[in-house]
This record gives C-alpha cells, structure tokens and sequence, in this order.
C-alpha cells in the first residue's frame, strides 16, 4: 500500500456530521442519570410500600408508617452509589474504549467509531472490529465474518471487496470507505450484539429474580385477602384489619436486599476501578468468584507479553549473511509489528535490500505469513508443523530449544514468486530457524500458588509449540504442566483431552472455544483470559472472560473484565473481591429472607385458623432496622474470601428458614400466651418483640459466624440498641414490659437458640445437604 490517501477535510466532516451522516452508537456501560433514578424510583416494590404508607396515613397510626423512611433511605442511597460508579466506570470506558483510525485532511488519527461519518477513509488493522460497511480500497485483509454467516472461514478481502459491521479483522492491513453507516448496515443489530461484550452468567441475578418473582406473585393476593379476611371474619375493626394487614405486607417485602445488592456490586467495582480494573458487567463480578476452572493464554498471563530473540540458525547450505539479508526483507515496511515481529526487528533491523511484491499476512489458523519477494522468490515464516506437515527432519534440533522454553519459527523459501493464495509451495525449503524466548512474569508463580491453594484449577491454552508452553507453565509452577497435547494431532475428543491434559499448544481459535466449552459441559465455572483476534471466540464462550488493555479491540470488546495495565497479578484480587461481594450479600440476604418466609407462613397461618396477625408495622421496622439493616450495611464490605459454592438463593434460605420458622413458632406461643395468660394487647406486643427481636439478633451471630471483631462490635450495638429503644420508646413501639411476664420471657430467650439450632438440623436433613 505505497498509495498516498487524503481522505476527507474537517470542512466535509464538519458538514457531514450537520447533516447527520454520523455513525451513531448506541452501546452504552452504564446507564444515563435518568435511568438511575427512574429504576431506583420507580420500582415494584417502592410502588406496594407507598401504597401501604397511604393506608397508614389513612388510619392516622404514622408512627406505623417509619418503614417509608427505610425506603427512602434505600432509594437515596442507591441512587447516590450508583451515580458515583458510573461517574468513575464511564471516564474509564472512555480512555479504554476501541478507537478507530480515519484519515482526514491526509493525516492519520484516532476517532471514537460513533465520530465516523459517511465517506470516511479508515485504516484497518488486524484485531480491529469493522465499525460499519465499506468497500476496500486498498490493501489486503482477512475477515472473521462468522457473526454474520455462523461459518468460523476467514475470508480473504482485498480491492474492490465489500466489508461488513461487527466482523473482524484477523490478519493484514487495508484501506476501506465508510459506505453505509449506523442502522444503515446490513447487519445493524448483529453487529450491536458483536460489538459488545457476552455478559457474563450470574446465579447470584437470576436468583434474585426469581425471588422477586415470587414475592411480587405473592404479595398482592395475600394482603388484599387478609385484610377482609380479618375485617370480615374476624370482625376487627377496618384501621385494626388495615395495619395488621400492612404489617405483613411489610413483613415480606425484602425491602433492601435488591438496594443493597446493587450498592454492594457498585461499591465493588469502584474499589476494582481504583487497582486499574474495569468491569464492563457488575455479575461477572459473581461468576468470577465462582469460577474452579481458570484457562490462561500464554502470552501476557505467564509471560510479560515481551520477547527476544536468541538465536537464529541459517540451513541448507545458507549464509549467515544471506539469511540476515531475506530477514532484514521480509520485515521491511512492516506495520504494527507484533510482539513477535518486534522481537525479530529489534535484533535484524528492517531493511529493503530485496523489494517486496506480495504480502500473506499471519493467521491464528493457518499459523504461518508470508511475502514475494522480486527476484527472490517467496519466503514463509511461521511454525515448522504447519509449514512442513509431514516434517522437515528438523525435529531433534527444534525440540533442543523448545524443552528450555523457547519459541521456535521456521523461515522457507520457495522459487515461486507468489504467495497471496496462502497455498504452501510444492518446492518450499527450510532456510533458517529463528529462536525466541518468552520473558516469564516475575510474579508467576506467587499468582499460581493462589489459585492452586484457592482449589481452582488452571489449564494452558496457547496457539504456540506445545513443549515451549509446557516449560514456561512448568517455570510458573503449574501443576501437570509436563502433560501437554498438540492439538495439530490431538483429534477432535474434546472432553478427553481437558481431563488427560494441562497445557495445549498449537491450538487454533475455534479449537479454544471447544476446549472452554468441554470444560463446561464437565460442570466447571470457566473463566478464560487473553489479548488477542484468535481469543475472542473462547472469551464469548467462557462464564467469564478477562482482557488485557493492550490487546486486541475485539478482544477488549467483547470481555466482562478489562485489565486496565494489562498486569495479570491483579486476578488473585479481583477473585477476592468478587468472593467478598458475593459472600457478604448472600449473608444479608439470609437476614433479609427471615421477615419474608415468616410472615408468608404467619399470613397463611392467620387465614387457616382465623387469628389476627400478631404484628403492627412499627415491630417489623423496629426489628428488621436493627437485625437486619443496619448491621449488613456496615458489614457489606468487610474481608471474606471463602470460595463460593453452590446457588446464591439456596445458601440464603439454608441461614434464614430455620430462623423463619422459629419466628413462627415464637408467633404462635406469644398468640397462646396472651389468651392464656389475658394479657392486654401492648404487654402481648412487648413479649413478641422481645423474643422476636432475640431469634434475629441470635441468627445475626450465627449468620455471621466466624465472628470477627468488627463483626462483634457491630453485633454488640444492635444488641444494646435493640433494648434500649424497647425500654426508651414503649409507646412509640406500642410496647409494655410487665415484671410478672420476665419468668417467661427469659426462659424463652435462653431456648429460642436452641430452636434454631434445631430447626436448622432438620432443614438439612430434609434438604439432603450439609451446610456450606
């Protein structure tokens, strides 16, 4: 491509981007500022809380109505959180974002792909994601257009060739014109779907929204049933039947869960942020926590992503000049020269001393490139297997330098003066070998040892010689790294070799995506990391998928997690995170599940066997304040790194049904005292709060077991609070301690640990599971 191109004026740009002929984008990280406070505001259950505050407001209780300040507490502060992640997550998305070069006023620069307007002149590069529809105009590219034909083929594109949105580009390097833009292209909505990143599976969503699904089902019914109920059959008066009705709406809302979830993924990718890590899907966070199997690529994981040449070795009868001499060539003019070529160039300096006619670029697939060169025939660079697949009597000396680790290319040499259709020469030669070594990480094997002590297992999956990669991974100290599969002549077995093997090398794309996919159907949570055009099939197909900065922009693109330093020793602190995040929501999430399973089974209860239901508004604010949110939002972010096991809901309800249902129980003997005992309804009230508000306080101890000494202190508080406002606000809570009752109420206290204990024993024994 000698070919000098002007490309458009500013002036024409100017004019263009008037007339709205500008590529527009619609992909966004984070939501606007509108939708933040629509979707914090505007929510179901802010909808049935109002509701229930209006009905309270009604009976003119409002000191029954403090649940409202609960809500709005939630909202504002869930506003507040999310507005501070996206103010950092967008300024970061904005440095980190794929750039497309344009050539304007004949000079070349960098331009966000929504700023392309209709006739631009853009400069394609291997890796990049074409942005919109054009027409080469020079140059030679090959093109993943598998998004849009389902077929992996890379197709070869040169002049006068038609370029789609959302393919991308995996070798070569080509001029094309911006023809058709925005929804304009053909493929407008697969390329939207390209384009962005496969978000990742979250157990810890899905569950959430089932559970709100239930509730949601539930609720409506329920309270509109027991309030005639209790009206009618009951006979109590309409404001008696309307607050013991909000109560226990009140009571199975989990009005904070869904808030404190959302501030605790926020908060936690800020922190993430701050040690250079952009989160592009707050539940990769979760799946990443989760994950037991971890696939590294070679280059950037293990290694630095730097390299250097040591050795290069001319044969069949060639001079050492000679070979330097076609080296010097085939790297002359080279642009953005991989880590690979860079190394090469750094030792041989680029130089024409023979004047190039034909350029194959390097392809992941066909693990070779090549170049004409005039009067000299061709040369093919690239790996000895795939040039010479049925050998070229080199592999004794190959094997010497790749048992050491390192790299080994093969530079032939063929009489035939073309090379562009990718076909080997019948009469290709070896001419030399080039040595390279990978600059192993200094930290690689402290990163290793976490995952190996953290049970996560760890395989190699690199497109390069395989006995190289098996002696960096043996370096690194990966377990198992001896047991190595070229996957040139490993056969198609895919669930075989992921159990036999550790390290796999000579692996094409979509062979990576097949190995990530068996590790799966094994039942591993998989999580994939890489940087380059050739990962970014296995990076869709993984749980989860990690992206160094500097690699590819299809490969930033379409990743959950983008390492801003492209620094892999970030990883053991990202699991963490997501461990902390996952394990302190889960813990919440059981105290929160208490007030909804017992009130569920309290309003059942009270419709069977026509009872009032024993609670006013005001207990349940007062209790779930103090037991449950106050103390998970301080506890939200504190160190806990367990490894994560099992369904979030699942490990929710194992802490919070047991408590439940000596809630219930605790309900009823208060229901059976009163009338026993005829006790006048705030002394009734004050032995329900009482042992109520024991059987969460206990449960907060257990659910937060082992016990820290935050965690003690923030326990402790809730505890003299919780006492305090019963002996300081009886009137207030609609609450009266009688002395004759303190025999009773102290003998229930010291059991009521005991019958959570054993309702916990049988909880799993009917579950068929020990506790995580």
């Amino acid at each position: 491509m000698n070919k000098t191109y002007s490309g458009l004026t500013s002036e024409e740009v100017r004019i263009l981007t008037e007339q709205g002929e500008v590529n527009e984008s619609e992909n966004r990280l984070t939501r606007t500022k509108k939708e933040i406070f629509r979707k914090n505001i505007l929510t179901w259950f802010n909808f049935i809380n109002i509701c229930l505050f209006a009905v309270v407001a009604v009976t003119g209780r409002f000191r029954n109505g403090l649940f409202m300040g609960t809500v709005l507490f939630n909202t504002c502060i869930g506003i507040f959180q999310e507005l501070r992640a996206k103010k950092l997550l967008d300024q970061a998305y904005i440095m980190n974002a794929s750039k497309t070069t344009v050539v304007r006023d004949g000079k070349e620069q960098e331009i966000s792909p929504s700023e392309i307007v209709r006739g631009d002149l853009i400069v394609l590069d291997s890796g990049d994601q074409i942005p919109v529809d054009g027409e080469v105009l020079d140059g030679y590219i090959e093109v993943d257009e598998s998004i849009l034909t389902g077929e992996s083929d890379h197709i070869g594109k040169e002049k006068d060739s038609s370029v789609s949105a959302g393919t991308v580009v995996t070798a070569g390097k080509a001029y094309i014109r911006a023809d058709r833009i925005g929804k304009e292209c053909t493929a407008a909505k697969i390329m939207a779907e390209a384009k962005k990143y496969k978000r990742a599976k979250s157990t810890l969503h899905a569950d959430l929204e089932k559970l709100l699904k239930i509730v949601s089902f539930v609720i409506v019914p329920v309270t509109i049933g027991l309030y005639f109920f209790q009206k009618m059959v009951l006979d109590m008066v309409w404001y008696e039947s309307a607050l013991k009705t909000v109560a226990a709406a009140v009571g199975m809302i989990p009005e904070g869960l869904v808030v404190l979830t959302s501030i605790a993924l926020a908060v936690s990718t800020m922190r993430l942020l701050s040690s250079r890590v952009l989160v592009q899907d707050l539940f990769s966070i979760e799946s990443l926590a989760r994950v037991d199997m971890l696939c590294l690529d070679k280059t950037g994981t293990l290694t630095q992503g730097k390299m250097e040449t040591v050795a290069m070795e001319p044969l069949n009868g060639l001079s050492q000049t000679e070979a330097e001499k076609l080296i010097k060539s085939y790297f002359y003019n080279e642009e953005k020269p991989n880590a690979t070529s860079a190394a090469i160039i750094r030792r041989y300096p680029a130089e024409e001393i023979y004047r190039k006619t034909e350029v194959l670029p390097f392809s992941s697939d066909r693990k070779y490139a090549a170049c004409a060169l005039e009067g000299k025939g061709s040369l093919w660079l690239g790996a000895p297997g795939f040039l010479f697949p049925d050998g070229c009597g080199l592999n004794e000396k190959i094997s010497s330098y790749t048992s050491g680790g390192c790299r080994v290319l093969l530079l032939a040499a063929s009489s035939q003066e073309t090379c562009r259709s990718g076909i080997l020469p019948s009469d290709l030669k070896p001419a030399a070998l080039i040595v390279l070594k990978d600059v192993l990480r200094e930290n690689a094997g402290e990163i290793m040892d976490y995952f190996k002590k953290q049970k996560v297992g760890l395989r190699v999956i690199s497109g390069d010689d395989p006995a190289t990669v098996s002696a960096l991974a043996a370096n690194a100290g990966i377990p198992g790294a001896e047991k190595y599969a070229d996957m040139s002549k490993a056969g198609s077995d895919y669930d075989s070799l992921v159990d036999e093997y550790t390290v796999f090398g000579r692996v094409l794309p979509d062979q990576k995506k097949e190995l990530i996919a068996a590790l799966q159907r094994k039942g591993h949570c998989v999580a994939m990391t890489g940087d380059g055009v050739n990962d970014v099939p296995a990076l869709k197909t993984a749980d989860v998928s990690v992206a160094m900065a500097s690699g590819a922009p299809a490969a930033r693109d379409c990743a959950n997690i983008v390492l801003l330093d492209s620094d892999f020793a970030v990883m053991p602190q990202i699991v963490d995170e997501g461990r902390r995040v996952i394990n302190n929501i889960t813990r919440a999430s059981s105290m929160y599940l208490v007030k909804t399973v017992f009130s569920v089974l309290l309003s059942i209860y009270v419709v069977l066997f026509r009872q009032p239901y024993p609670f006013l508004p005001i207990h349940l604010t007062f209790i779930s304040a103090l037991g449950v949110g106050i103390p998970t939002f301080i506890l939200q972010l504190e160190p806990s790194f367990e490894r994560i096991r099992g369904r979030f809901l699942t490990g929710a309800l194992r802490k919070a049904v047991p408590s439940s249902a000596a809630v219930f129980l605790i309900a009823l003997f208060c229901l059976y005292l009163r009338s026993a005992a005829s006790m006048d309804t705030e002394r009734g009230y004050g032995v329900l709060v009482l042992l109520t508000g024991t059987a969460y306080l206990f449960t907060l101890w257990r659910v937060y077991t082992p016990l820290t000494k935050l965690r003690i202190a923030v326990i402790a508080v809730m505890v003299a609070a919780f006492f305090a406002g019963i002996l300081l606000f009886p009137n207030t809570l609609s609450v009266r301690l009688a002395q004759e009752d303190l025999p009773v109420v102290l003998g229930s206290m010291a059991v009521i640990p005991f019958v959570i204990l054993l309702n916990a024993k049988i909880y799993e024994a009917a579950a068929g599971k020990e506790e995580a």
